[in-house]
């Protein structure tokens, strides 16, 4: 099989490592794990290598082989930005994998980083914007946003410490993997979604959740001031398919994706989109040109019920999927993510492009 000529942008490394079918298998049943093609024994990449593993997404490829005590790896993605996104991933889900072997190893080909992260930008805050009462938005500027006007509307913000004036950022090492600051020069790198962005002024707008000084994004809104600086990597996922039905469901983390892709539904749209917030200071206005119905699921109403408010409010929607081209997609706390993913895929039967559930956050207590 050839490289994906959906990904002409390749990247290609060889590793020394002790076990390599070992650490192959491993990285290909946690992309598996996580929805990914996976095919095993496959001719491929672009060194015409025998008995390999493919590993295909939207937007990126990954390839593997054995050869002789090196796994060669190969990786495919549309921008200069996404090989680099690529070759850091795979490496760190080999060091999950074999945490005891040296990843040190050279990429050749397309995204070369010169030790940048890919597209980093270092934005200012410009204004502040309470939305409501656990919810505000930052606008930050920056310069030469055009890379994130388009391909994914999810960014990386590293979140400096608080009453850093000069933050140090990570760079990357040339094996992929990001170099971090350390102690009191450490940043928090957390994912966000563009809520809105003008390319040629020079600025995006980021809405966070507020919950106290708990934790680094909330931290920061919380006590931001006009200048403050933060850095950003990107863009991540997030373009929808072409569908004409939609299911989006989520709580307020998810609240900003949602509104987004309300705003960008064309006309025809229709479908549902259930969001769940504390009580009703918290729902804010949603503008959609569409015909998606909005349900807001209050957690202070107190509804009794089996299941959580948002699996409750979407396990009585009945998706039209043999008779319209359908997509559900759920931001969700970490224990049920899997359940909705279990719901769509398995109960429903939806195919793998037809729906995405993820974990926009993990409860601690």
């Amino acid at each position: 099989m050839p490289s994906n000529p959906k990904h002409p942008l390749i990247a290609k490394t060889r590793i020394l490592l002790g076990a390599c079918a070992d650490a192959m298998n491993g990285v290909a049943a946690y992309y598996a794990g996580h929805d990914c093609d996976v095919t095993v024994g496959v001719a491929g990449g672009t060194d015409g290598g025998t008995d390999g593993t493919l590993i295909t997404v939207t937007g990126w490829h990954i390839y593997m082989r054995v050869d002789g005590k090196h796994l060669v790896l190969e990786v495919g993605a549309k921008s200069e930005a996404g090989v680099v996104q690529v070759k850091s991933a795979v490496i760190a889900v080999l060091q999950s994998v074999i945490p005891e072997a040296d990843l040190d190893c050279r990429w050749h080909g397309a995204g070369q980083s010169n030790g940048k992260l890919p597209n980093f930008r270092e934005l200012s805050v410009i204004g502040v914007t309470d939305l409501s009462p656990h919810m505000r938005r930052l606008r930050l500027a920056g310069t030469d946003l055009a890379a994130y006007g388009s391909d994914g509307i999810h960014v990386r913000l590293l979140i400096p410490p608080r009453g850093v004036s000069a933050p140090k950022w990570p760079t990357l090492a040339a094996n992929g993997m990001p170099i971090w600051p350390e102690g009191e020069d450490a940043v928090a790198p957390r994912v966000y979604t563009i809520r809105r962005i003008d390319v040629d002024a020079g600025w995006i707008d980021i809405d966070f959740v507020m919950h106290g000084d708990n934790g680094p994004g909330s931290t920061f809104a919380r006590h931001a001031i006009v200048g403050d600086r933060v850095g950003m990597t990107g863009p991540l996922g997030g373009e929808l398919p072409n569908a004409d039905w939609f299911l989006f469901t989520g709580d307020e983390t998810a609240l900003p994706a949602i509104g987004r892709y309300l705003e960008e539904l064309p006309e025809h749209a229709c479908g549902h989109a259930v969001i769940e917030v504390g009580s009703r200071d918290d729902i804010i206005a949603l503008a959609t040109k569409s015909r998606v119905a909005i349900k807001w699921v209050c957690r202070d109403d107190g509804a009794a019920s089996d299941l959580d408010p948002i699996r409750d409010a979407i396990s009585r929607i009945e998706i039209p999927h043999r008779t319209a081209r359908v997509y559900c997609w759920a931001g969700v706390e970490q224990a049920i993510y899997k359940p909705i993913h279990q719901m769509w895929r398995k109960e429903t039967g939806l195919d793998r492009d037809q729906c995405l559930a993820m974990t926009f956050w993990r409860k601690t207590a």
